[in-house]
Protein backbone atom coordinates (compact mmCIF):
# COMPACT_ATOMS: atom_id res chain seq x y z
CA UNK A 1 0.00 0.00 0.00
CA UNK A 2 1.29 3.46 -0.93
CA UNK A 3 -0.05 6.83 0.25
CA UNK A 4 0.34 9.72 -2.16
CA UNK A 5 1.59 13.13 -1.18
CA UNK A 6 -0.57 16.23 -1.35
CA UNK A 7 -0.56 17.31 -4.98
CA UNK A 8 0.31 20.77 -6.20
CA UNK A 9 0.37 21.71 -9.86
CA UNK A 10 1.33 25.33 -9.38
CA UNK A 11 -1.92 27.28 -9.32
CA UNK A 12 -4.25 24.53 -8.15
CA UNK A 13 -4.74 22.64 -5.99
CA UNK A 14 -2.81 23.75 -2.96
CA UNK A 15 -3.71 24.43 0.64
CA UNK A 16 -4.23 28.09 -0.08
CA UNK A 17 -7.31 27.10 -2.09
CA UNK A 18 -9.05 25.37 0.81
CA UNK A 19 -12.47 26.57 1.93
CA UNK A 20 -13.79 29.17 2.28
CA UNK A 21 -13.84 29.62 -1.46
CA UNK A 22 -11.43 32.03 -3.05
CA UNK A 23 -11.74 34.20 -6.11
CA UNK A 24 -9.48 36.48 -8.06
CA UNK A 25 -9.71 39.78 -9.91
CA UNK A 26 -8.11 40.38 -13.27
CA UNK A 27 -7.10 43.79 -14.58
CA UNK A 28 -6.48 43.88 -18.31
CA UNK A 29 -5.22 46.68 -20.54
CA UNK A 30 -7.85 48.00 -22.98
CA UNK A 31 -5.67 47.04 -25.96
CA UNK A 32 -2.08 46.36 -27.00
CA UNK A 33 -1.29 50.07 -27.26
CA UNK A 34 -2.55 51.35 -23.90
CA UNK A 35 -1.38 50.67 -20.39
CA UNK A 36 -3.35 48.92 -17.69
CA UNK A 37 -5.69 51.36 -15.91
CA UNK A 38 -7.12 51.17 -12.39
CA UNK A 39 -10.53 52.71 -11.80
CA UNK A 40 -12.12 53.76 -8.56
CA UNK A 41 -14.64 51.57 -6.72
CA UNK A 42 -17.55 53.17 -8.54
CA UNK A 43 -15.86 52.70 -11.90
CA UNK A 44 -16.39 56.37 -12.73
CA UNK A 45 -12.80 57.51 -12.72
CA UNK A 46 -9.20 56.62 -11.96
CA UNK A 47 -8.20 55.03 -8.67
CA UNK A 48 -6.92 57.80 -6.34
CA UNK A 49 -3.68 55.99 -5.51
CA UNK A 50 -2.88 54.99 -9.09
CA UNK A 51 -0.48 56.73 -11.39
CA UNK A 52 -1.34 59.46 -13.90
CA UNK A 53 -4.72 58.75 -15.49
CA UNK A 54 -5.14 55.62 -13.35
CA UNK A 55 -2.06 53.88 -14.71
CA UNK A 56 -0.51 51.00 -12.81
CA UNK A 57 2.69 51.82 -11.02
CA UNK A 58 4.76 49.80 -8.56
CA UNK A 59 3.84 52.05 -5.65
CA UNK A 60 0.13 51.40 -6.21
CA UNK A 61 0.49 47.87 -4.89
CA UNK A 62 -2.91 46.40 -4.02
CA UNK A 63 -4.43 49.69 -2.97
CA UNK A 64 -6.68 49.82 -6.04
CA UNK A 65 -7.93 46.26 -5.64
CA UNK A 66 -11.40 46.31 -4.03
CA UNK A 67 -11.52 44.11 -0.92
CA UNK A 68 -14.57 45.63 0.80
CA UNK A 69 -17.49 43.21 0.13
CA UNK A 70 -19.82 46.16 -0.18
CA UNK A 71 -17.80 47.48 -3.09
CA UNK A 72 -17.63 44.21 -5.01
CA UNK A 73 -20.22 43.06 -7.51
CA UNK A 74 -19.99 39.28 -7.10
CA UNK A 75 -22.73 38.39 -9.56
CA UNK A 76 -21.45 35.56 -11.76
CA UNK A 77 -18.25 35.19 -9.75
CA UNK A 78 -16.68 31.75 -10.19
CA UNK A 79 -15.71 30.14 -6.90
CA UNK A 80 -12.79 27.78 -6.37
CA UNK A 81 -12.00 25.42 -3.53
CA UNK A 82 -10.83 22.07 -2.21
CA UNK A 83 -12.73 19.49 -0.19
CA UNK A 84 -12.51 20.57 3.47
CA UNK A 85 -11.88 17.09 4.87
CA UNK A 86 -9.18 16.17 2.36
CA UNK A 87 -8.60 12.42 2.21
CA UNK A 88 -5.09 11.25 1.38
CA UNK A 89 -5.12 9.25 -1.88
CA UNK A 90 -3.63 5.76 -1.70
CA UNK A 91 -2.96 2.78 -3.94
CA UNK A 92 -2.90 -0.94 -3.24
CA UNK A 93 -0.87 -3.23 -5.45
CA UNK A 94 -0.45 -6.96 -5.77
CA UNK A 95 0.79 -9.62 -8.14
CA UNK A 96 1.04 -13.37 -8.48
CA UNK A 97 3.88 -14.39 -10.79
CA UNK A 98 5.36 -17.71 -11.85
CA UNK A 99 8.60 -18.25 -13.75
CA UNK A 100 9.94 -21.35 -15.49
CA UNK A 101 13.43 -22.03 -16.83
CA UNK A 102 12.99 -23.85 -20.14
CA UNK A 103 16.74 -24.07 -20.76
CA UNK A 104 19.72 -22.57 -18.92
CA UNK A 105 19.45 -19.51 -21.18
CA UNK A 106 15.68 -19.35 -21.82
CA UNK A 107 13.06 -18.41 -19.22
CA UNK A 108 9.33 -17.70 -19.46
CA UNK A 109 7.22 -15.82 -16.95
CA UNK A 110 3.52 -15.09 -16.45
CA UNK A 111 1.83 -13.01 -13.81
CA UNK A 112 -1.42 -11.40 -12.72
CA UNK A 113 -0.84 -7.78 -11.66
CA UNK A 114 -3.38 -5.46 -10.06
CA UNK A 115 -3.44 -1.92 -8.71
CA UNK A 116 -6.39 -0.37 -6.89
CA UNK A 117 -6.51 3.34 -6.07
CA UNK A 118 -8.86 5.17 -3.69
CA UNK A 119 -9.53 8.79 -2.74
CA UNK A 120 -8.09 10.06 -6.00
CA UNK A 121 -8.40 13.73 -6.79
CA UNK A 122 -11.29 14.57 -9.08
CA UNK A 123 -12.74 17.85 -10.30
CA UNK A 124 -16.56 17.62 -10.32
CA UNK A 125 -16.92 21.42 -10.32
CA UNK A 126 -19.24 23.27 -7.99
CA UNK A 127 -22.59 25.02 -8.26
CA UNK A 128 -23.99 22.50 -10.74
CA UNK A 129 -27.63 22.03 -11.62
CA UNK A 130 -29.45 19.77 -9.14
CA UNK A 131 -32.29 18.53 -11.34
CA UNK A 132 -33.09 17.45 -14.87
CA UNK A 133 -34.26 20.48 -16.87
CA UNK A 134 -35.76 21.07 -20.27
CA UNK A 135 -33.10 21.99 -22.82
CA UNK A 136 -34.49 25.53 -23.11
CA UNK A 137 -34.67 26.15 -19.35
CA UNK A 138 -32.47 28.65 -17.53
CA UNK A 139 -29.91 26.42 -15.81
CA UNK A 140 -28.75 29.26 -13.58
CA UNK A 141 -32.01 29.11 -11.62
CA UNK A 142 -31.46 25.43 -10.72
CA UNK A 143 -28.10 25.72 -8.97
CA UNK A 144 -27.57 26.05 -5.19
CA UNK A 145 -26.14 29.57 -5.47
CA UNK A 146 -27.72 31.32 -8.47
CA UNK A 147 -25.81 34.56 -7.86
CA UNK A 148 -22.53 32.78 -8.56
CA UNK A 149 -21.22 31.22 -11.77
CA UNK A 150 -21.92 27.57 -12.50
CA UNK A 151 -19.22 24.89 -12.73
CA UNK A 152 -16.48 26.57 -10.75
CA UNK A 153 -13.20 24.93 -9.82
CA UNK A 154 -13.72 22.30 -7.10
CA UNK A 155 -11.32 19.53 -6.06
CA UNK A 156 -12.48 16.48 -4.09
CA UNK A 157 -10.92 13.12 -3.24
CA UNK A 158 -13.84 10.95 -4.32
CA UNK A 159 -12.30 9.18 -7.30
CA UNK A 160 -11.13 5.59 -7.64
CA UNK A 161 -9.56 3.30 -10.23
CA UNK A 162 -8.45 -0.25 -10.89
CA UNK A 163 -5.89 -1.96 -13.09
CA UNK A 164 -5.97 -5.69 -13.84
CA UNK A 165 -3.41 -7.20 -16.16
CA UNK A 166 -1.97 -10.45 -17.44
CA UNK A 167 1.73 -9.90 -18.05
CA UNK A 168 3.82 -12.50 -19.89
CA UNK A 169 7.50 -12.53 -20.77
CA UNK A 170 9.96 -14.75 -22.62
CA UNK A 171 13.64 -13.94 -22.28
CA UNK A 172 16.68 -15.60 -23.81
CA UNK A 173 19.96 -14.58 -22.28
CA UNK A 174 22.89 -14.17 -24.66
CA UNK A 175 23.96 -17.58 -25.92
CA UNK A 176 25.14 -18.72 -29.34
CA UNK A 177 25.16 -15.10 -30.44
CA UNK A 178 21.42 -14.60 -29.73
CA UNK A 179 19.47 -12.78 -27.07
CA UNK A 180 15.86 -11.60 -27.14
CA UNK A 181 13.07 -10.32 -24.96
CA UNK A 182 9.37 -10.62 -25.82
CA UNK A 183 6.55 -9.37 -23.60
CA UNK A 184 2.79 -9.40 -23.88
CA UNK A 185 0.27 -7.58 -21.69
CA UNK A 186 -3.49 -7.93 -21.66
CA UNK A 187 -4.97 -5.38 -19.29
CA UNK A 188 -7.83 -3.07 -18.44
CA UNK A 189 -7.86 0.25 -16.58
CA UNK A 190 -11.05 1.96 -15.40
CA UNK A 191 -11.37 5.15 -13.41
CA UNK A 192 -13.52 8.18 -12.69
CA UNK A 193 -10.44 10.28 -11.90
CA UNK A 194 -8.85 11.86 -14.94
CA UNK A 195 -5.66 13.89 -14.81
CA UNK A 196 -6.56 17.32 -16.16
CA UNK A 197 -3.18 17.58 -17.89
CA UNK A 198 -3.29 14.17 -19.63
CA UNK A 199 -6.79 13.39 -20.88
CA UNK A 200 -5.46 11.74 -24.02
CA UNK A 201 -8.09 11.29 -26.72
CA UNK A 202 -10.95 11.20 -24.25
CA UNK A 203 -12.91 14.17 -23.03
CA UNK A 204 -11.93 13.31 -19.49
CA UNK A 205 -14.45 12.58 -16.79
CA UNK A 206 -16.96 15.29 -17.63
CA UNK A 207 -19.22 15.04 -14.56
CA UNK A 208 -22.06 16.02 -16.84
CA UNK A 209 -24.56 15.93 -13.98
CA UNK A 210 -22.47 15.86 -10.81
CA UNK A 211 -25.11 17.79 -8.91
CA UNK A 212 -27.81 15.25 -9.86
CA UNK A 213 -26.32 11.75 -10.04
CA UNK A 214 -22.71 12.27 -8.94
CA UNK A 215 -19.56 11.19 -10.74
CA UNK A 216 -19.91 7.39 -10.61
CA UNK A 217 -21.78 7.00 -13.95
CA UNK A 218 -18.64 8.39 -15.57
CA UNK A 219 -16.55 5.46 -14.28
CA UNK A 220 -15.06 4.30 -17.56
CA UNK A 221 -11.88 3.32 -19.38
CA UNK A 222 -8.95 5.55 -18.45
CA UNK A 223 -7.34 7.56 -21.28
CA UNK A 224 -4.20 5.40 -21.06
CA UNK A 225 -6.07 2.08 -21.23
CA UNK A 226 -4.60 -0.19 -23.93
CA UNK A 227 -5.95 -3.72 -24.08
CA UNK A 228 -3.14 -5.54 -25.90
CA UNK A 229 0.55 -4.60 -25.92
CA UNK A 230 3.43 -6.57 -27.45
CA UNK A 231 7.09 -5.56 -27.17
CA UNK A 232 9.96 -7.43 -28.81
CA UNK A 233 13.68 -6.70 -28.86
CA UNK A 234 16.90 -8.59 -29.34
CA UNK A 235 20.37 -8.89 -30.78
CA UNK A 236 22.01 -11.56 -32.94
CA UNK A 237 25.66 -11.93 -33.84
CA UNK A 238 25.51 -13.42 -37.32
CA UNK A 239 27.51 -16.72 -37.29
CA UNK A 240 29.99 -15.75 -40.02
CA UNK A 241 33.64 -14.77 -39.81
CA UNK A 242 36.51 -15.21 -37.41
CA UNK A 243 35.51 -16.51 -34.00
CA UNK A 244 32.05 -17.55 -35.24
CA UNK A 245 30.45 -20.81 -36.29
CA UNK A 246 30.86 -20.42 -40.05
CA UNK A 247 33.90 -19.12 -41.95
CA UNK A 248 35.91 -19.27 -38.73
CA UNK A 249 39.13 -19.82 -40.64
CA UNK A 250 38.45 -17.23 -43.28
CA UNK A 251 40.39 -14.00 -43.32
CA UNK A 252 41.18 -11.15 -45.62
CA UNK A 253 38.49 -9.96 -47.98
CA UNK A 254 35.96 -12.72 -47.16
CA UNK A 255 36.01 -11.93 -43.45
CA UNK A 256 35.96 -8.20 -44.10
CA UNK A 257 32.77 -8.55 -46.14
CA UNK A 258 30.81 -11.28 -44.39
CA UNK A 259 32.26 -11.53 -40.90
CA UNK A 260 31.56 -9.67 -37.69
CA UNK A 261 28.01 -8.49 -38.37
CA UNK A 262 25.49 -7.94 -35.54
CA UNK A 263 21.79 -7.13 -35.98
CA UNK A 264 19.59 -5.44 -33.38
CA UNK A 265 15.83 -5.05 -33.47
CA UNK A 266 13.02 -3.64 -31.36
CA UNK A 267 9.31 -3.42 -31.98
CA UNK A 268 6.08 -2.24 -30.38
CA UNK A 269 2.66 -3.48 -31.44
CA UNK A 270 -0.34 -2.32 -29.44
CA UNK A 271 -4.03 -1.54 -29.63
CA UNK A 272 -5.62 1.88 -29.49
CA UNK A 273 -6.61 4.06 -26.57
CA UNK A 274 -10.25 4.94 -25.85
CA UNK A 275 -12.00 7.85 -27.54
CA UNK A 276 -15.17 9.37 -26.09
CA UNK A 277 -18.07 10.30 -28.39
CA UNK A 278 -20.49 12.85 -26.97
CA UNK A 279 -23.92 13.93 -28.16
CA UNK A 280 -23.81 16.59 -30.88
CA UNK A 281 -26.54 18.48 -29.00
CA UNK A 282 -27.17 18.53 -25.24
CA UNK A 283 -30.49 17.07 -24.19
CA UNK A 284 -31.04 19.12 -21.03
CA UNK A 285 -29.95 22.49 -19.69
CA UNK A 286 -26.76 22.64 -17.65
CA UNK A 287 -25.49 19.15 -18.51
CA UNK A 288 -23.76 17.33 -21.34
CA UNK A 289 -24.73 14.04 -22.94
CA UNK A 290 -23.09 10.82 -24.16
CA UNK A 291 -23.78 9.31 -27.56
CA UNK A 292 -25.30 5.84 -27.99
CA UNK A 293 -24.02 3.05 -30.24
CA UNK A 294 -26.93 1.29 -31.95
CA UNK A 295 -27.12 -2.45 -31.12
CA UNK A 296 -25.77 -4.65 -33.89
CA UNK A 297 -24.00 -1.79 -35.65
CA UNK A 298 -20.35 -1.58 -36.55
CA UNK A 299 -18.90 1.69 -35.22
CA UNK A 300 -15.43 1.22 -36.77
CA UNK A 301 -14.70 1.84 -40.44
CA UNK A 302 -10.94 1.88 -40.02
CA UNK A 303 -10.05 4.29 -42.81
CA UNK A 304 -8.13 7.51 -42.28
CA UNK A 305 -10.97 9.67 -43.62
CA UNK A 306 -13.71 7.80 -41.72
CA UNK A 307 -12.19 5.83 -38.86
CA UNK A 308 -15.66 5.61 -37.26
CA UNK A 309 -19.02 4.92 -38.88
CA UNK A 310 -21.47 7.79 -38.36
CA UNK A 311 -24.46 5.56 -39.10
CA UNK A 312 -23.76 3.50 -35.96
CA UNK A 313 -24.62 6.33 -33.55
CA UNK A 314 -27.60 8.09 -32.11
CA UNK A 315 -28.41 10.05 -28.96
CA UNK A 316 -31.28 10.61 -26.52
CA UNK A 317 -33.93 13.06 -27.69
CA UNK A 318 -33.79 16.63 -26.46
CA UNK A 319 -36.17 17.21 -23.54
CA UNK A 320 -38.77 19.85 -24.26
CA UNK A 321 -41.50 21.44 -22.15
CA UNK A 322 -42.67 19.18 -19.32
CA UNK A 323 -39.46 17.15 -19.79
CA UNK A 324 -41.07 15.35 -22.73
CA UNK A 325 -38.59 14.00 -25.35
CA UNK A 326 -38.79 15.81 -28.67
CA UNK A 327 -38.68 13.35 -31.62
CA UNK A 328 -35.95 14.21 -34.10
CA UNK A 329 -34.17 12.70 -37.09
CA UNK A 330 -30.45 13.33 -36.63
CA UNK A 331 -27.98 14.49 -39.26
CA UNK A 332 -26.84 10.91 -39.90
CA UNK A 333 -30.40 9.76 -40.66
CA UNK A 334 -31.02 7.96 -37.36
CA UNK A 335 -33.84 8.86 -34.99
CA UNK A 336 -33.06 10.01 -31.47
CA UNK A 337 -34.16 7.75 -28.58
CA UNK A 338 -36.96 9.12 -26.35
CA UNK A 339 -35.35 8.62 -22.95
CA UNK A 340 -36.56 10.51 -19.89
CA UNK A 341 -35.02 11.39 -16.53
CA UNK A 342 -31.31 10.72 -16.01
CA UNK A 343 -31.33 8.34 -19.03
CA UNK A 344 -31.63 11.45 -21.21
CA UNK A 345 -27.96 12.07 -20.41
CA UNK A 346 -26.96 8.98 -22.36
CA UNK A 347 -25.56 6.72 -19.65
CA UNK A 348 -21.87 5.95 -19.22
CA UNK A 349 -19.32 7.48 -21.62
CA UNK A 350 -19.43 6.02 -25.12
CA UNK A 351 -15.88 4.90 -25.74
CA UNK A 352 -14.37 3.47 -28.91
CA UNK A 353 -10.91 2.10 -29.50
CA UNK A 354 -8.69 4.52 -31.34
CA UNK A 355 -5.93 3.72 -33.86
CA UNK A 356 -3.29 1.25 -32.75
CA UNK A 357 0.46 1.74 -32.75
CA UNK A 358 2.91 -0.47 -34.66
CA UNK A 359 6.59 0.23 -35.13
CA UNK A 360 9.69 -1.82 -35.87
CA UNK A 361 13.26 -0.50 -35.73
CA UNK A 362 16.24 -2.40 -37.09
CA UNK A 363 20.00 -1.85 -36.93
CA UNK A 364 23.10 -3.68 -38.07
CA UNK A 365 26.69 -3.17 -36.87
CA UNK A 366 30.04 -4.40 -38.08
CA UNK A 367 33.45 -4.01 -36.47
CA UNK A 368 36.69 -3.55 -38.43
CA UNK A 369 39.71 -4.23 -36.22
CA UNK A 370 42.55 -1.88 -37.15
CA UNK A 371 44.80 -3.06 -34.32
CA UNK A 372 44.49 -4.74 -30.96
CA UNK A 373 43.35 -1.48 -29.37
CA UNK A 374 41.66 0.30 -32.29
CA UNK A 375 38.53 -0.69 -34.14
CA UNK A 376 36.17 1.04 -36.53
CA UNK A 377 32.45 0.29 -36.30
CA UNK A 378 30.05 0.73 -39.21
CA UNK A 379 26.40 1.25 -38.21
CA UNK A 380 23.28 1.20 -40.39
CA UNK A 381 20.07 2.05 -38.52
CA UNK A 382 16.54 1.97 -39.88
CA UNK A 383 13.73 3.56 -37.87
CA UNK A 384 10.17 2.55 -38.72
CA UNK A 385 11.40 -0.29 -40.90
CA UNK A 386 7.99 -0.97 -42.49
CA UNK A 387 7.39 2.74 -43.21
CA UNK A 388 4.09 2.31 -41.35
CA UNK A 389 2.23 5.51 -40.31
CA UNK A 390 0.78 5.64 -36.80
CA UNK A 391 -2.22 7.91 -36.55
CA UNK A 392 -3.66 10.08 -33.82
CA UNK A 393 -7.28 9.47 -32.92
CA UNK A 394 -10.13 11.41 -34.54
CA UNK A 395 -10.70 14.61 -32.61
CA UNK A 396 -7.12 14.74 -31.32
CA UNK A 397 -5.62 18.20 -31.14
CA UNK A 398 -2.35 19.08 -29.46
CA UNK A 399 1.39 18.62 -29.83
CA UNK A 400 1.36 21.30 -32.54
CA UNK A 401 -1.37 19.60 -34.58
CA UNK A 402 -4.98 20.64 -35.07
CA UNK A 403 -7.99 18.34 -34.90
CA UNK A 404 -10.23 17.99 -37.94
CA UNK A 405 -13.36 20.10 -37.21
CA UNK A 406 -16.45 17.99 -36.38
CA UNK A 407 -14.46 14.75 -36.48
CA UNK A 408 -16.39 13.52 -33.41
CA UNK A 409 -19.78 14.93 -34.47
CA UNK A 410 -21.70 12.06 -36.05
CA UNK A 411 -24.30 14.48 -37.45
CA UNK A 412 -21.55 15.69 -39.80
CA UNK A 413 -21.19 12.51 -41.82
CA UNK A 414 -18.48 13.89 -44.11
CA UNK A 415 -16.09 14.76 -41.27
CA UNK A 416 -17.00 12.24 -38.54
CA UNK A 417 -14.11 9.90 -37.76
CA UNK A 418 -11.59 11.87 -39.82
CA UNK A 419 -7.97 11.62 -38.70
CA UNK A 420 -5.85 14.73 -39.09
CA UNK A 421 -2.34 13.81 -37.96
CA UNK A 422 0.18 11.10 -37.17
CA UNK A 423 1.73 10.36 -33.79
CA UNK A 424 5.47 10.36 -34.46
CA UNK A 425 7.25 13.51 -35.51
CA UNK A 426 7.48 14.62 -38.13
CA UNK A 427 5.35 12.32 -40.32
CA UNK A 428 6.11 8.73 -39.36
CA UNK A 429 8.27 8.22 -42.43
CA UNK A 430 10.99 5.58 -42.48
CA UNK A 431 14.37 7.04 -41.58
CA UNK A 432 17.72 5.48 -42.45
CA UNK A 433 21.04 6.67 -41.10
CA UNK A 434 24.63 5.49 -41.47
CA UNK A 435 27.52 6.15 -39.10
CA UNK A 436 31.14 5.30 -38.45
CA UNK A 437 32.43 5.09 -34.88
CA UNK A 438 36.07 4.87 -33.96
CA UNK A 439 36.97 3.02 -30.73
CA UNK A 440 40.48 3.33 -29.32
Amino acid sequence: MFYNGFENRGFSPNEGLNYPFIFKFSFNPPNDHQSLMFTNAAGTGPCPTAGPGGSAIFETGFSCTPVDPLKINATGLSLAGIQFNYQTPYTMGGNFTIQYEVTPTLAVQAGYVTTLARHLEVFPQNNNVTQILAATANAQTAVPFPDFARQGNLTTTSGSSYYHGLQMKAEKRFSGGLSFLATYTYSKVRSDAIDLLNTGSTSGTNYRAAGIIGIKPDYSLAPFDIRNVVHVSGTYDLPFGKGRHFMNTKGGVANAIAGGWTVVWSGTFQGGQPVNVACPSNTTAGTTCNAIVLPGSHPHNGSVSHFYNAAAFTQPCVLGAGLVPTPQVLGNGNACIPFTGAAALGGSPTQLEGPGYNRMDFSTFKDFHVSERVRLQFRAEIFNLANHPNFNAPGFGGNNVAAVPNSLNFNNTSAFGAIGSTRDAPYDAREIQFALKLYY
